[in-house]
């Protein structure tokens, strides 16, 4: 069993078909193989690559490398650790994501990697990546398989008053500073900008899944997603995601897709919310061996 200190770390720029420069790093064990898994590690809002792997070698990832497997961590653009964040002028969305920074990321980690690749990803991400593999189906043929953790469909019924009034305020102040000031907020460590909060803002009333130019409705064309999918959310996540929203995506997915609703019912010592489901001690050894052992079936399965 390798730890994170002991594995190899390899730096990539990945860039991007609108002329962007995302960060990809390659975190391997050292006594991984040709034909060991990776993982394309995808972290959600106000994040980045340290969600899954912090510079003292602890989170996520360290649980997969563990297990002998490779990871790739990725940060969305505006989220580089060091780097610039969104400013007035920053024009993306969550089509941007869609259409350039998860299949750009995708295509880099498949190159990089020989043996079977999954996605993994948290909260917003997880509908970004399935949106992507959905309107370019192409993307599926490198993966084996995704698991989406903490990431629901974008009807907040569910959160009541309290969520639709923290959604108009997100796109209010976005609109008002040209940013989510999510870092003042102490939400998370990165600001995002004002056109991806006001498109959150705008599918949350009608509980739509859709391009801002509404020429695209995500949610139908999740139709085409073929492959494996994980759905996994904590039991006690009911304002970001919940168990109720990530029924309704595993359903919509078909018999593709299995739903694990996480928590004291499933056998966990505690019922996780929208974070530590995945990051600290518990999540590393009571939830990754789950999915892990997910990801182990689903290659077993995929090489039949």
């Amino acid at each position: 069993m390798s730890t994170a200190a002991e594995a190899e770390r390899t730096p990539h720029r990945v860039p991007t078909s609108d002329g962007h420069q995302l960060h990809l790093e390659r975190v391997a064990p050292p006594t991984a193989s040709d034909g060991a898994p990776g993982v394309l590690l995808l972290p959600g809002l106000f994040s980045d690559e340290r969600f899954f792997l912090g510079p003292d070698g602890r989170g996520p990832a360290a649980a997969l490398l563990a297990e002998g497997h490779v990871c790739y961590l990725a940060s969305l653009r505006g989220h580089r650790p060091g780097g610039p964040g969104p400013g007035r002028s920053a024009d993306w969305n969550f089509d941007t994501y869609v259409r350039h920074d998860v299949p750009d990321l995708l295509r880099a980690a498949g190159r990089l990697h020989s043996g079977p690749l999954f996605l993994l990803a948290h909260s917003m991400a997880g509908y970004a990546a399935l949106a992507a593999l959905a309107v370019d189906p192409e993307l599926q043929r490198r993966l084996t398989g995704v698991v989406t953790v903490s990431s629901a469909v974008n009807d907040h019924s569910d959160g009541g008053l309290a969520k639709r009034v923290q959604l108009t305020f997100a796109a209010v102040v976005s609109r008002l500073l040209g940013r989510f000031p999510a870092r003042a907020l102490r939400q998370g460590r990165h600001d995002e900008p004002a056109g991806l909060m006001r498109q959150f803002a705008d599918w949350a009333p009608q509980g739509a899944f859709r391009s801002a130019d509404g020429r695209t409705d995500y949610w139908s064309e999740l139709a085409a997603v073929t492959l494996p999918v994980l759905v996994a959310v904590g039991a006690a996540d009911t304002f970001h995601a919940s168990p109720a929203r990530a029924r309704k995506l595993a359903d919509h997915l078909g018999e593709k897709a299995e739903l694990s609703v996480l928590g004291r019912l499933s056998g966990l010592s505690w019922d996780p919310g929208h974070v530590d489901v995945v990051r600290g001690p518990r999540a590393e050894s009571e939830v990754l061996p789950r999915l892990t052992a997910w990801m182990r079936d689903a290659a077993a399965r995929g090489g039949e």
